[in-house]
C-alpha cells in the first residue's frame, strides 16, 4: 500500500513538475524578451535582431530543425524611428516621455518653442473659418492642440486637423491612455500624443525636441522551423506567433512588449520544446515573425515567398497577447471555421481547461490574416482578461500573470494533436 502510494506521489510530482516548467520556461522567455537589452524588439539599436537569434538559439536548443540550413527568413521594408534626444516640455515643465506623451507613429523632427492654439468641443470653428486662417498662415510655428473627447466624430472640421491640413509645425492629441504604434512612412510635421491631464486650456507654449529618421530599406527576418512528422510528413500543423515590438522612443524609453507578444513567443516555443520531446504524427512547423506591428509584413512576405508548398498546410494556429486568459479566449475567424472551432469548444467542455471561447469573424489584425486570404484554414486566438496594458510601456514581464498558460498550452496540444 505505502509503495503504491509513492509510486503514485512520484507520478504527481512528475506530472506537476513538467507543467510547472513550461510556466517556468515561459516566464524565462518573457523575462529575457522583455528585457532592456532586446530594446523593444524594434528597429533601433538592433532590438528586433537580438530577438530573433535568441529565437533561433532557443529553436536549435530544443531540437527545431531549419528549412534550407538556416532558421532565418530576410526581408526588407521601410520604417519611421524616433532616436536619440527627445525632449517635451509645456509651459517650461517637462514630461515623461512614455509616461505622459508619446511620439506619433509617422511623426517628422522637431526642435524647438512654439505656441499653443487649443481646440475642443467648445471653440472648434467652422471647415471655412479653419480653411480662411490656414490661407493667412495663421499655424505656423504653432502646434494645434486637439481635445476630441467631446468633438462628435462626423464633425467635418476634425478630420483636416487630424491631418493637419491646416499645415501647423506640429498636432498634439489629448488622451486618457496613450498607445504607441509603428509607421513605414513620416510627415514634414510633429505629431505627439499627450495625456489630458497635462495640457489645460491655459498651457500656451511648448519647447519640444524631436529625432526622427525614416529607415528605407530596414532588413528584418521571419524565424522558422520545424519538427519532422513520424507517420504524415507532408502533412504540416503551423504556430505562429510576431516577436517583433514597438522598440525604442528616444535615448531613454523603450516598450518591453510582453504580453504582446512575448506571451505568444513563449508558448510557442513551449511547443516546439513538447512536441521535439513527443513527435508528432503531423509535421509541426514554428514561425516567429517580424514586422507584425508595422503593418503584419513578416506573415505577408512569407505567404509570397514560402519555404514549403502552401498546400500542405493542414491548420495554421497564430498566437498573440496570450499571457492572460482568466477570461477565456477569444478565436478570430471562429465564426468562418464552424467545424474547428466546434472541436476547439468541445475540448473545452471536456476538460474545463479556460473559463470561455469567444468566437469572432475574420480580421486583419495579426498575421493569421495572409494565410486565410490563400484559402488556408487558421485561428488567431488571443488571450481575455482585464490587463489594460498594451502598446506602452507598462506592458512588462512582471506584471503578466500567466495563470491561464498551463490551460491554454493543453487545450492548443489537445486541438492539434487531434488535426
Amino acid at each position: 500500500m505505502f509503495k503504491n502510494s509513492l509510486f503514485f506521489l512520484e507520478i504527481f510530482l512528475f506530472i506537476f513538475s513538467a507543467k510547472s516548467q513550461d510556466v517556468a520556461y515561459a516566464k524565462k522567455v518573457l523575462d529575457t524578451l522583455a528585457s532592456p537589452y532586446f530594446e523593444g524588439r524594434g528597429a533601433i539599436n538592433d532590438g528586433e535582431k537580438k530577438a530573433a537569434i535568441y529565437i533561433a538559439q532557443e529553436f536549435e536548443r530544443v531540437g527545431v530543425q531549419p528549412f534550407k540550413n538556416s532558421f532565418f527568413q530576410y526581408f526588407n521594408y521601410p520604417i519611421n524611428t524616433i532616436y536619440g534626444d527627445l525632449s517635451v516640455a509645456i509651459d517650461g515643465e517637462k514630461l515623461q516621455a512614455g509616461v505622459d506623451f508619446i511620439v506619433g507613429a509617422n511623426s517628422g523632427k522637431i526642435k524647438g518653442a512654439f505656441d499653443l492654439v487649443h481646440y475642443n468641443a467648445a471653440n472648434l470653428p467652422s471647415k471655412k473659418t479653419i480653411q480662411k486662417l490656414s490661407k493667412r498662415n495663421f499655424f505656423l510655428n504653432k502646434f494645434i492642440v486637439v481635445d476630441g473627447a467631446t468633438i462628435p466624430s462626423d464633425n467635418e472640421t476634425l478630420p483636416l486637423l487630424k491631418i493637419n491640413i491646416v499645415g501647423a509645425t506640429g498636432v498634439i492629441f489629448l488622451e486618457d491612455k496613450l498607445t504607441k504604434g509603428l509607421a513605414t512612412t513620416y510627415v514634414d510635421y510633429a505629431i505627439l500624443k499627450v495625456k489630458r491631464e497635462k495640457i489645460d486650456r491655459k498651457s500656451h507654449s511648448i519647447t519640444v525636441t524631436i529625432q526622427q529618421k525614416l529607415v528605407s530599406d530596414y532588413q528584418s527576418q521571419n524565424v522558422i522551423g520545424y519538427i519532422q512528422g513520424t507517420e504524415f510528413p507532408d502533412s504540416l500543423i503551423v504556430i505562429t506567433a510576431h516577436y517583433d515590438h514597438l522598440g525604442r522612443m528616444g535615448d531613454e524609453v523603450y516598450f518591453p512588449g510582453a504580453n504582446d507578444n512575448g506571451s505568444g513567443i513563449a508558448l510557442m516555443l513551449n511547443f516546439a520544446a513538447h512536441y521535439a520531446q513527443h513527435p508528432p504524427r503531423k509535421t509541426m512547423v514554428f514561425m516567429a515573425f517580424g514586422a507584425e506591428e508595422s503593418g503584419i509584413l513578416g506573415s505577408n512576405y512569407f505567404v509570397k515567398h514560402p519555404l514549403f508548398h502552401l498546400q500542405h498546410l493542414n491548420f495554421l494556429i497564430n498566437v498573440d497577447v496570450i499571457g492572460t486568459g482568466e477570461e477565456g479566449l477569444m478565436v478570430v475567424n471562429g465564426v468562418e471555421l464552424t467545424t474547428a472551432f466546434e472541436k476547439l469548444q468541445t475540448l473545452n467542455t471536456q476538460h474545463h481547461y479556460v473559463a470561455e471561447i469567444k468566437k469572432r469573424k475574420n480580421a486583419p489584425n495579426s498575421d493569421h490574416y495572409w494565410f486565410i486570404e490563400k484559402g488556408i484554414p487558421a485561428f488567431f486566438i488571443y488571450g481575455l482578461g482585464s490587463r489594460k496594458a498594451y502598446h506602452d510601456v507598462e506592458d512588462i514581464a512582471a506584471t503578466l500573470p500567466m495563470n491561464e498558460f498551463n490551460n491554454i498550452f493543453l487545450l492548443l496540444r489537445d486541438f492539434m494533436d487531434g488535426l
